[in-house]
This record gives C-alpha cells, structure tokens and sequence, in this order.
C-alpha cells in the first residue's frame, strides 16, 4: 500500500484534549432553525477543520444581536471552541449549563456526549459513568441521524477511555456497515484502526489502512489522518517491517510536529526512537528518546512511551560499554514502569468505585420505582377490597421476584466481568492492574503482622528472538510453558502475575529473602528442564530477582523497583541466573 502523503493543510489542536475527546463534539449540524446567522453557522460548521479561523469568526459575532434559536447554537460553539483551546474546566461548564438549561434536547443531548468525554480525559469516572447513562436512556428519542451518530462515537470514545478495545472493536464493526455521514465514516474507521492495532488483531491488512484514509482524506480531518498514520507505521513495526515503518514516519514527521500535540507527538518520537536503536544508529534513538522524556517531564505520571524511551536509553549505554550511565538510566526505566503501574492500578479502582456507585444508583431507582407502584396498589386495595387485595399481592410477589432475578442476573453478570479484568487473557495469571493491587495488599498485611514478605521479578531470556525465529504464536505458547514452569517451583499460597509482555511477577507471603530465593531457583530450574522436551523448538529460559521485606520498606513500590534492579544484575551477569 502507498498512502497518500497528508495536505499542506496544518492544523493545531490543544496540547491536553485527545482527539477521541475532541471528535465528540464534530459531527452534528444544528437543525434548530432554518436559517441561523450566516458567520456563526459558518463557525459552527468549520469548528473542527478549522479551529483557528472558526474561532475568529465566532469572536466576531455580537450575541445580543443573535435571534434566541440561534443564542442556542451560539452557546453550544462557545463550549466547543473552550474545549479546542484546553480549557475544559470552563468547557465542562458551558456544556453542563447546556445540559441542565433550558435549550432543545438536541443541544441537551450533545452537551452529555461531550460532557462523557471530558469528563472520562480527566478520569472523572462518577459523572462520565452518568453522562454515559443519560446518553443510553434516551438514545432511542433520537431520530436525526447525525445526533445519533454523535452518541455512538461518544460510546465508542468512553470504551476507548477505559481501555475496553475489545468492545470498541466489537461496538465499532455493528456500525460499520451502516450509512453514515464522511466524518462519522472517518472516526469509526479511525477508532477501529487504533483498537486493531493496539490488540495486534490478526483482521488488520493493508486494505483497511487505506481504506480509513480515503475516508478521512474525503472528509478533510488531519488529526484523524495523522493518527491512522501513526498507526500504520505501529502495524508495520509490530509486523517486524522496520525500514518501511520507517519511511511512513519519516515522511510524516514535519505534519505530526506542526500539530504541537504532546500525545502524538510522544507516541511518534518513541517509535522512531526504537527503530533508529534497532538499526544501530544510536545517535537519532537518543535524540528521539530524549524528546519522549522532555515532552512528559512534567505530567507526574509515566507513560508507555516514556517507558519505551528510557529503556533505549538504558540499552544504548549497555551497548556503548557504559554501565554506570546504563544502571541510573535503567532505575528511570524502572520507576517509570512502577509509576505506570500505580497509575493503571488507581484508574482501575477509580472505574471500579465508579461502576459500583453507578450500580447501587441504578438499584436505588429500581427499589424507588417499586416503591411507587407499591403505594398506587394500595391505593387501589382500599377501593377494590378484597379482589384487588389479592391482586396488590400477587403484584408483590412478582415484583420481588423480578428485582431478585435482577439483582441476581447483575450480580452474576459483575463478578463475570470482575475474574475477567483480573486474569491475563494469554497466560490465565494475574494481568498487572489486579497484581499490583492484591501484592500491595499482601505486603500491608505482612506490615501489620510483622511477618516477612518477599517480590520476585522474572523475565524471559532472548524472548524476542523466540517470536523473530518461531512467530508470535509460537512466542505466546513460550510464555505459557515458563509460567506452568515456573508455577511448579511456587507454594500454593504464592501467586504470579504477568506485568507485561515477557515480564512476571510473584508475589509470597510469610516469605523471607533466604526462603524466596530458593523458590526463584527452583522456578529458574523448572523453566530451564522445559527445554528437555522433544516437542519444544525453542530455549526457553529465565532472569530472576528478588526483593524482601523487612529487608526492604513495606511498599509495593520499593519492592518493584529492588528486585527490577536486582533482575537487571541478573540480566547484566549473563542471563538465566537469580540475583537479590
């Protein structure tokens, strides 16, 4: 496929709104009256394609001159253009005012998609999960098919917001069929696009790649176009085409950059900072890496790209010979990941309480509705006496028995939904969101008790090769045979948990150092015996570390980052060894 090069069109967008959040407020032309004021329509309209010049079109317009339909629209312009230019707190307001006002319900509709999304970017949970609610009540009112369109990519943008892809994936394929507006077209197509290739879904081709572009050239969205881009070179990486990768962000680097976008712009210098350290030029991967650092060195939190970039860092001076700058370079990889984690994990509860409280709202107007109707049957038993009487309780016992099956059926259906967020779809482990939580648990209790408690980190040797020689598929049925491996070597009460990629954490109570680390041993030798058998084509073996409290503090944190460093000895030593 050779996509076409991107228009000489640039455009900039606030540095702090993802274009997902952005996009929510794109698609609908207001209907409100026939012939609004010609400027602000025309402000209205371009309020995505161009920001700037709609921005200085809308300053121009005098409000008190404007009928009240279009005050409407004038009020509803005003809340977007705060959100393009990051204020979202002033954003947040408008679109609440809007929402709670005394506008038309389209507006009122449009402002709780927007409020969904602003509120998910800022992880503000509780009033996303009832924005999303609003918009879920009353989808069906709607009968403008552009409005409806905008509640769908609200949905698919609140999916995306909690990381649910699958669903985003599954949501976005029942409306791709469909008939649609260009823009719609271009951000479903583009939101399938990203969730494709953050999964590694097999479904992707280069077909679909192309296919989204048109969409989006026709409709003249940039920012959609750059992140398809962005995405292909991704694709092309993870398909281990590295020059072409390659060439896709090359030619695309002065459009990315004239965006002033943080985000993109972290994700884009990260990636070529890998493939330039893949090639060998070391100067350009640094360069690149140090862009990724400076571009989140005030957020407070780390994120994947940051990650990726350090460990370029720390792999440079490991190649380069020099291993002080290596080992300062690779506990900034290690806080970082250990940062990630912690903020994983707080957004994760966060969506959880959220779910929870939006649960127990949900049950009190259930309980509240039959109340009601509790107290209009009784009504009617005092005029129909004993017929109704009978009647008022057959009414009670079906009423019961449907708020029991009902709570039941959610009950059954959240802790469904509950094991499924806490294991790792691959492995049958512990994912990172829900072993961070359960060992920081573990090692308060220790704290409480006294007693001792240890972390092992473990890392599969030359895992990359696994997957460059054999193929992915092979390389997931190598994680599975170390984990099966390695959980031989544990006690009962020990459980391990994958932390990413070929990366695994075991987390053991009432453990000492001397104790844990004869566990790692026997792990690291469980995993070595696999390669004995006929049926495996491939080495597999294993770096560990390991980390004990009290040796160490009582945080999951400390801990973490102990035994990170004590498996980068192991790693730095000559591999498949265990190292405290």
């Amino acid at each position: 496929m050779t996509p076409k090069p991107l228009r000489k069109k640039r455009v900039k967008f606030s540095n702090c709104i993802l274009f997902f959040l952005i996009s929510i407020c794109t698609f609908t032309l207001c209907h409100a009256v026939e012939a609004p004021n010609s400027i602000l329509k025309e402000a209205y309209e371009i309020r995505s394609s161009n920001p700037q010049k709609s921005k200085a079109l809308f300053t121009s317009i005098d409000k008190a001159s404007l009928s009240e339909d279009d005050k409407q629209l004038y009020d509803f312009t005003a809340a977007y253009i705060q959100l393009v230019a990051g204020d979202l707190l002033a954003a947040s307001e408008a679109y609440r005012q809007i929402a709670e006002g005394d506008y038309s319900f389209s507006y009122q509709f449009q402002s709780y998609a927007a409020l969904a999304a602003i509120n998910a970017a800022t992880q503000n949970w509780a009033e996303a999960f009832s924005a999303m609610d609003f918009l879920t009540e009353n989808i069906d009112k709607i009968t403008d098919p552009l409005v409806k369109e905008q509640a769908h990519n609200a949905i698919i943008n609140f999916y995306n917001s909690i990381d649910e892809k699958e669903t985003v994936i599954s949501y976005g394929n029942s409306l791709i069929d469909g008939q649609h507006s260009t823009r719609f077209t271009c951000f479903l197509h583009m939101q399938l696009i990203v969730a494709l290739v953050l999964t590694e879904s097999d479904s992707l081709s280069e077909e679909r790649f192309s296919q989204a572009l048109n969409y989006c050239e026709t409709a003249n969205e940039q920012i959609a176009l750059i992140a398809i881009y962005t995405h292909y070179a991704t694709y092309l990486y993870n398909r281990n085409e590295i020059d072409s990768s390659l060439a896709v962000l090359k030619e695309h680097l002065v459009d990315v950059e004239s965006t002033n976008y943080p985000p993109l712009l972290e994700e884009y210098y990260a990636l070529l900072s890998k493939i330039y350290f893949l090639k060998g030029e070391y100067k350009l991967a640094k360069e690149y890496a140090y862009k990724v650092i400076d571009q989140n060195e005030d957020a407070g939190y780390a994120v994947i790209s940051e990650i990726d970039a350090y460990e370029v860092l720390y792999k440079i001076a490991e190649k380069q010979q020099n291993y002080k700058k290596a080992l300062e370079l690779h506990k900034a990889y290690a806080k970082s990941k250990s940062l990630n984690l912690s903020s994983m994990s707080n957004k994760m509860l966060s969506i959880h309480k959220a779910q929870q409280d939006s649960l127990i709202k949900s049950n009190q107007i259930t309980l509240l509705d039959a109340e009601n109707s509790l107290l209009k049957a009784r009504a009617q038993l005092a005029q129909e006496e004993e017929n109704i009487r009978k009647l008022i309780y057959l009414v009670l016992f079906l009423t019961f028995v449907v708020i029991t099956f009902w709570l039941y059926k959610k009950r059954s259906h959240y802790i469904a939904l509950k094991n499924i967020s806490q294991r790792d779809g691959l492995t049958g482990t512990a994912n990172r969101t829900f072993f961070t939580t359960m060992a920081s648990e573990q090692i308060s209790n220790a704290q409480q008790q006294s007693n001792s408690v240890s972390l092992i980190i473990f890392d599969l040797d030359d895992f990359k090769q696994i997957n460059d020689t054999f193929g992915h598929r092979m390389g997931d049925q190598a994680l599975q045979t170390a984990v099966s491996a390695a959980q031989k070597g544990c006690r009962p009460q020990d459980c391990i948990g994958r932390l990413g990629g070929e990366e695994f954490g075991i987390i053991l109570p009432n453990c000492s150092l001397e104790q844990a680390l004869t566990i790692a041993q026997r792990c690291q030798k469980e995993i070595e015996l696999t390669n004995q058998s006929d049926q495996q084509d491939f080495k597999l073996t294993a770096s560990f570390g390991v980390a004990s409290a009290p040796n160490h503090a009582y945080d999951f944190e400390v801990l973490f980052e102990a035994a990170d460093k004590a498996l980068y000895q192991s790693k730095a030593s000559g591999k498949n060894q265990v190292s405290s």
